[in-house]
């Protein structure tokens, strides 16, 4: 019997019971941003993101996330790890739980270097996303995303 009213007073709290927490998807990622159909997720910031045709590209912010301005930054690179500035590179920002203040496709810029440049405006704490893509020849070569939280 007291096994019987245990179980009835203790049902309601397991009902309530909160899912596990996802850890962490790295340095500046976060595992907590909802599910976002599309394009799969970069590699790390710094490491290699394969090219169709052998060549690669990395990305890095200019700095850690934070409210403001910062500057997401991508190097593409031959097969033979040359620069390669052949490429069209666009981005696009928002928040996932937002998507109506996204900031739409914008082009990256390039630098004497053969960086492509683009600003992120961060306007709010919360989950962002940025979308990378590169085309060549009006063709989209590579899509991919960087998740991170404020």
């Amino acid at each position: 019997m007291k096994l019987i009213i245990c179980f009835l007073m203790l049902s309601p709290l397991l009902a309530c019971k909160k899912p596990p927490e996802q850890p962490a998807a790295g340095a500046g990622q976060a595992a907590s941003v909802p599910a976002d159909p599309g394009p799969a997720l970069l590699a790390p910031a710094g490491d290699r993101n394969q090219l169709p045709g052998g060549g690669w590209f990395t990305w890095k912010f200019s700095e850690k996330p934070k409210l403001g301005t910062i500057i997401a930054k991508v190097q593409v690179f031959t097969s033979s790890g040359e620069r390669d500035t052949s490429y069209e590179v666009t981005g696009e920002s928002g928040m996932p739980s937002m998507r109506d203040h996204d900031s739409g496709q914008v082009k990256f810029q390039t630098n004497r270097k053969g960086d492509y440049l683009l600003p992120v405006n961060i306007v709010m704490a919360g989950e962002w996303r940025l979308l990378i893509k590169l085309q060549k020849d009006k063709t989209e070569a590579y899509a991919g995303k960087v998740l991170f939280s404020i």
